[in-house]
């Protein structure tokens, strides 16, 4: 107590010392104007504490001014001994060198740190027997804001972290992060740059060691026009997404024989682009088959989130042509984006990403060359012809409830002693057993049983649960997972899953009707409105102009709130291809 005291103390009097300081230059500064001047200031703002704030004034400007001035001229030397490189964020390279920074041992004269959680990787380790300890993150430390000190290979290597300061309001915000960005400047006394551009290969190094063999997750933030690296995660295997038969196979067939067939679009003149629409019910396997993909293929996944709040035409445009090579652009529930946009599309600044907006980023001039795009939607009638026609969209595909093959498939998923892989699961084994290929003979021979009657359960399933019972993938999946150390009683649970979905969609279905009696309601509000003005202005002798526009846009979104009842039964009056998937005029859904 008696050492806050002293402080504080010490603080006052220094306080009131550079106060002294400050009266006593403005009194120096007073004393070196003629008399004449000094009257012509005091006169001027009338009284002497006026006076004294303007010498103050004076002071503090000259102070900022020479303090400028000085640093430029440091800086301007200092350029002419060090040599630097700067990243900034939205590069690639700017993840990859912070990912190195954090990885070097902090010096003693690094004053301010900035601190992340990390989750260990265990892509490798299956953790067979959990004994119940929670999972704890490691923390990761790093130089913050400013100028620090690290050591690499014996040199000495300065690293300045710069970091735009945030606007007084929102929007002076936004249009600080959109035009500068935050960036690292890694410098070192001399002349030669190698030092340095091995520290840039070294840390790009690490980041392709670091994720080979794994799928990067790209997303991007509100009013950023650049990828951020969201997440790194470890493949998904292929044969793990379970579709209807033949399916799978046919988007791995198309998507890598496209990818072998640069020269030939080059060849013929052909923009070298790929476009690929997943329709169907929400949860039927759509992203997931997309991301399965990706890390089939050893490509990344760029995730378009087109309902983002500002998120513009231009920045999407700029994303499109930035993504990095290999990658995959996902744009997901574009039915969903264009609706939220008309909706709102006198909310200035909520969305403006506009349809002419898409359509000139997917195969505009600037669209970049190699792209594969796959949009997702729930309702394919709700998007305009012009984004889903050939050249934008090639292959359109029906993502529909499950079907025999996949209920079939999907139990002996779960159910199984054995993955699809061959290799044993953990839910099979237990303590004693060891997880080397060879298997004591007896327990062969009981896990061979066992399998045997899961293949007489996934039959009797078949039977219980069809096609017509509209039953998704993501349902089934939370159903086997809940019954899948009881094979013997799951058939028995059918009958009370399958009321159980039949409940929840009457309750949605009763929802949606509400939902559209209200929009019903308010349509009728508004027209009755509309109709009151203008009897209003025809009453008192104005001509009433009519804003065609306007109608026109009213009578397309009416048409475009079609319900999902009408929609899947169009999409089940389809016709079955070969590949088991819906195809109406001749071309696959």
């Amino acid at each position: 107590m008696d050492t806050l005291v002293t402080t504080t103390g010490t603080l006052l009097n220094s306080a009131a010392d550079v106060f002294d300081q400050v009266v006593s230059a403005a009194s120096q500064f007073e004393s070196t104007l003629s008399p004449a001047a000094m009257s012509v200031v005091k006169g001027f703002m009338g009284n002497d504490v006026l006076s004294a704030g303007f010498f103050l004034m004076i002071i503090g400007s000259s102070y900022t001014f020479f303090k400028d001035m000085i640093v430029g001229y440091y800086q301007e030397v200092q350029s002419w001994f060090y040599v630097s490189i700067v990243v900034q964020d939205g590069d690639q390279l700017y993840n990859w060198l912070s990912d190195w920074i954090s990885e070097r041992p902090l010096t003693k004269s690094i004053r301010h740190l900035s601190a992340k959680t990390v989750w260990p990787e265990n892509d490798d380790d299956l953790d067979y027997f959990d004994d119940g300890e929670e999972e704890r993150p490691k923390l990761v430390y790093a130089p913050g804001s400013g100028t620090h000190v690290l050591y690499h290979m014996g040199y000495k290597v300065s690293v300045s972290r710069d970091t735009p300061e945030q606007g007084t309001s929102n929007e002076d915000s936004q249009q600080t992060r959109i035009l500068k960005k935050e960036s690292i400047t890694i410098s070192t006394v001399g002349w030669d740059m190698s030092l340095l551009k091995m520290i840039v290969q070294d840390a790009m190094d690490k980041s392709y060691k670091k994720r080979a063999g794994k799928t990067t997750i790209y997303s991007t933030q509100p009013f950023d026009n650049y990828w951020s690296n969201a997440e790194t995660r470890a493949p998904r295997a292929f044969h793990s997404v379970i579709l209807a038969k033949g399916l799978k196979e046919e988007l791995l067939s198309d998507i890598t024989m496209f990818r072998k067939s640069a020269r030939w679009y080059h060849d013929r003149g052909i923009p070298y682009r790929r476009g690929y629409l997943l329709h169907g019910p929400p949860g039927t396997g759509k992203t997931s088959f997309i991301v399965a993909l990706a890390g089939h293929l050893r490509m990344n996944v760029c995730i378009v989130n087109l309902g983002i709040s500002g998120f513009n035409d231009k920045q999407l445009n700029q994303l499109l042509n930035s993504a990095p090579r290999n990658s995959i652009l996902l744009m997901e529930d574009v039915d969903a984006a264009l609706v939220k946009r008309k909706a709102g599309k006198d909310q200035e600044g909520e969305n403006n990403v506009t349809l002419s907006g898409i359509l000139n980023s997917l195969d505009g001039i600037t669209a970049q060359e190699g792209s594969v795009v796959f949009m997702t939607t729930n309702h394919i009638r709700k998007l305009a012809p012009a984004l889903i026609r050939p050249g934008r969209c090639d292959r359109k595909l029906l993502f529909d409830y499950a079907d025999e093959h996949q209920i079939r498939g999907m139990c002996l998923k779960f159910l199984l002693s054995r993955s699809a892989s061959g290799q044993l699961t953990k839910d099979r084994l237990t303590k004693d057993d060891t997880l080397s290929d060879e298997v004591d003979p007896e327990e062969q021979a009981r896990m061979d049983a066992y399998d045997a009657h899961v293949h007489e359960v996934a039959e009797q399933i078949c039977q219980k649960i069809t096609h017509k019972d509209s039953v998704t993938t993501a349902q089934l999946q939370a159903f086997f997972m809940l019954h899948r150390e009881s094979p013997d009683t799951i058939v028995d649970a059918i009958p009370g899953f399958l009321k159980e979905l039949a409940r929840e969609r009457e309750a949605l279905s009763n929802k949606k009707r509400l939902r559209r009696q209200r929009e019903d309601r308010m349509k009728a509000r508004k027209e009755a409105e509309k109709k009151k003005e203008k009897e209003a202005k025809i009453a008192a002798g104005e001509t009433m102009e009519t804003n065609e526009d306007e109608d026109d846009e009213d009578e397309e979104a009416s048409s475009e709130c079609k319900s999902d009842s009408d929609y899947y039964e169009e999409a089940e009056a389809g016709s079955t291809s070969v590949f088991g998937a819906k195809t109406i005029n001749g071309e696959a859904r």
